[in-house]
């Protein structure tokens, strides 16, 4: 009877150790569950970050890169449209009794004028019409008298320029597959500011832009491209091999100007259909990006960033195969998916075994974790050697910029092209031109006292000054940054008394910014100061370097004299004119 009452005990004593086990396997599962996934969804967030970080710089340095070529194209056609050979030929042409030889040499100039620039820059065509857009002259075959499309189309943008702006105009309507999408115009102003007429040159849009376009491109799906209002593609595609092949663009059809940025299934060349999500948004002017993924114009799923370029009116977008983006991400999930249910498995016979494998259970747990951990550090090395590669482009893209990076002004390679082009305008029109060489007293003292971080934030002060002084009003006009503590100032069609007005100023305005120097060794002086040095040259006879090296002693005049002041060195011919020697302290 004892042995029959003991026998239940015993039986409930195993039930509750399989219980426990249970148990114990439950709560482990969903832990290690729980980790996984909280891990996972960590390893994607920092994925995400570093894939928006990354289009967003490839986006930005591809806008930049587009920002300054627009900038130097308008700045060469508006220096070609002022010249007197195009201002004259406009006028000839314009003229209705003009003689026919002299037509033909006007003709000529122009074709000369030309022939050079649409050489370097592979342009279709270009145009001279009159104030009421009625084309005078073009290289291609135009009726007499005939309106350019552009007074029709883009009536306000041409009004613009006959006012004086120079512009890049996109975004036409489109008449018929194949049409251009993309000009620069500038008036043709003579130096009475009086407007003859407009210039207008057709963009070759597979040269520069789609090469400077092309930059964007990263990995092996990565493509950077732009658009115009309606949806339509400005620049080459990297997939039209695969456009082709699909039957979105026909044999032969390039996307430029043909392809429309809408899914496949709505991509027939028709700007009413569907765009895509990235293009709706960019058209409403928004800059903003999509990690999570939306079908571009080939029907894959992408991750992007994009922006709208008012000022230019077209849209940019930088744009990777979610796939190709988060392969590393996937990777890693994959293995993590694969050690966590192997390590479950294992746990479950571990925990089956009960005691007799717990020490091979926490090793074979460590020895997962080692693996999981080595593979993520190779798949991060593997995106550090991809950023890298991103940031090499960047700075390759940079090197196109013609700022200064501390002052955020012109640099000594921008003012050194402006001041050739502006020497040759001056000696071409006769007009003076005035150059000032600006250097910061005693700065390599408040350096050494300050120390050079706080020497950064002074030139940067500086010259933010020298620029609110507001002295240079013409386009003609510059203030750059030359080298260290140097800058310049190049002032265009100005005489003697605007260029000592302009000098005054320039001293007074740094005195007046109150930039501490407590270790400057200019009299009465503890703050930064600045030595002027100017020089006049109003003819011919004198070369830019000669005058370069007048400016330089007139600068060693104003150290020699105490500094805080300005000294004019003129050229011989000039010598007879008042040398004056005046100080913001002692004309304010």
């Amino acid at each position: 009877m004892a042995d029959k009452t003991t026998a239940p005990p015993q039986f409930n004593a195993k039930y509750v150790k399989l219980g426990t086990v249970v148990v114990m396997v439950s709560l482990f599962s969903l832990a290690i569950l729980a980790i996984v996934l909280t891990a996972l969804e960590n390893i994607e967030e920092e994925v995400e970050q570093k894939i928006k970080e990354s289009l967003q710089t490839v986006l930005r340095a591809t806008q930049e890169a587009h920002h300054i070529w627009i900038q130097h194209r308008l700045l060469e056609l508006g220096n070609t449209a002022q010249s007197e050979r195009i201002v004259v030929a406009t006028d000839i042409l314009n003229n209705p009794a003009s003689p026919s030889i002299m037509r033909s040499s006007a003709e000529a100039n122009i074709e000369r004028s030309f022939s050079q620039m649409m050489e370097t820059y592979q342009d279709k065509a270009y145009w001279i019409s009159d104030p009421q857009g009625r084309v005078l002259f073009s290289n291609q075959r135009v009726p007499p008298k005939q309106v350019h499309p552009l007074f029709e189309l883009k009536r306000d943008k041409m009004e613009q320029v006959i006012d004086g702006e120079s512009l890049f105009i996109t975004g036409l309507p489109q008449q018929n597959k194949h049409s251009n999408n993309m000009y620069f115009s500038a008036p043709i102003i003579d130096l009475d500011q009086q407007v003859h007429g407009a210039l207008i040159v057709s963009v070759n849009q597979r040269d520069h832009f789609s090469r400077i376009t092309q930059l964007g491109r990263i990995w092996n799906s990565g493509e950077t491209y732009a658009f115009d209002r309606n949806g339509l593609m400005l620049s080459a595609s990297r997939f039209e091999e695969q456009l082709h092949r699909v039957g979105i663009l026909e044999p032969g059809q390039d996307a430029i100007n043909s392809l429309y940025i809408t899914e496949p299934k709505e991509n027939l060349s028709n700007a009413s259909q569907a765009l895509t999500l990235m293009a709706q948004s960019a058209i409403q002017g928004n800059t903003s990006f999509n990690i999570k993924g939306y079908p571009d114009y080939r029907g894959v799923n992408v991750v992007g960033a994009w922006t709208w370029q008012p000022s230019y009116d077209f849209g940019l977008t930088t744009e990777i195969d979610k796939a190709e983006a988060f392969q590393i991400y996937y990777r890693t999930r994959n293995i993590v998916v694969l050690g966590i249910i192997s390590s479950l498995l294992v746990a479950v016979s571990l925990f089956l075994l009960l005691y007799f494998s717990q020490r091979n259970a926490k090793q074979n747990l460590r020895q997962a974790r080692v693996v999981l951990e080595d593979r993520v550090k190779e798949r991060t090395a593997d995106l550090e050697a991809s950023q890298q590669e991103l940031r090499t482009a960047y700075r390759e893209l940079e090197k196109l910029a013609v700022t200064d990076s501390l002052t955020g002004i012109p640099n000594r390679r921008c003012a050194d092209e402006f001041l050739e082009q502006e020497w040759r305008r001056a000696q071409r029109g006769g007009y003076p031109i005035t150059i000032m060489l600006i250097d910061i007293d005693h700065f390599k003292l408040f350096n050494d006292h300050y120390g050079h971080p706080a020497g950064d934030v002074c030139l940067e002060k500086v010259a933010k000054t020298l620029i609110e002084t507001g002295i240079c009003k013409r386009p003609g006009d510059l203030i750059a940054r030359y080298g260290g503590e140097e800058f310049i100032a190049i002032l265009s069609n100005s005489d003697f008394d605007y260029a000592e007005f302009s000098a005054n100023r320039l001293v007074k305005a740094i005195n007046n910014a109150e930039i501490p120097h407590q270790f400057s060794l200019v009299e009465n002086q503890k703050n930064v100061t600045i030595s002027v040095g100017v020089s006049i040259a109003e003819n011919a006879d004198i070369g830019l370097a000669e005058i370069i090296d007048l400016a330089d002693k007139a600068l060693y005049l104003s150290k020699q004299n105490g500094r805080n002041t300005f000294r004019f060195k003129l050229p011989e011919a000039d010598s007879a004119k008042p040398n004056p020697d005046s100080s913001a302290k002692a004309s304010g």
